[in-house]
């Protein structure tokens, strides 16, 4: 009886013993599933919840564009986001990408929001302002406009030219 008590403990512990090395390897892979799973149902929510319009357009031939865009999303919008963002710009058979730069020169684009305060608030307007695409000047009437955020909401539009 005293052998049976004792088989029965060894075999008790084993058994435990087998359980803890199994859940210590099954756990961590069950939370980063799970970080997994909630990073991209973040990073999912922030883009269905961030938007905006194309409300204005400009160029008044030659090599300036400006166009007003209005946030309709339900996110302010950081200006180093708006700063990282892509503009595409394209007439004619010339089309390219143009990156931030504060002094506005050729082929970048620059842009004024009022207020100051460091985000593109929700029904707030931002002006971008392309001063030289870099591109040569816009011999055609048709300029295509695409603004990209970094987390990859876009906007396009195409207008014509004016003068």
């Amino acid at each position: 009886m005293a052998s049976e008590a004792i088989s029965s403990s060894i075999m008790i512990i084993g058994a435990v013993l087998g359980a803890a090395v199994l859940i210590t390897a099954i756990l961590p892979a069950i939370f980063s599933a799970g970080d997994t799973f909630g990073t991209v149902s973040s990073s999912a929510e922030q883009k269905l919840r961030t938007d905006f319009r194309i409300v204005n357009t400009y160029t008044a031939g030659g090599t300036t564009v400006q166009v007003w865009l209005k946030n309709v999303g339900n996110n302010r919008i950081s200006i180093y986001d708006i700063q990282s963002s892509d503009v595409f710009i394209g007439y004619g058979s010339k089309y390219g990408r143009l990156g931030y730069k504060s002094n506005g020169e050729p082929g970048t684009f620059n842009y004024i929001l009022n207020p100051a305060d460091g985000y593109w608030d929700i029904g707030e307007t931002v002006e971008i302002f392309i001063k030289n695409t870099g591109m040569g000047e816009i011999g055609t009437n048709t300029v295509t406009f695409t603004f990209t955020l970094p987390n990859s909401v876009r906007r396009s539009v195409t207008f014509s030219k004016t003068g």
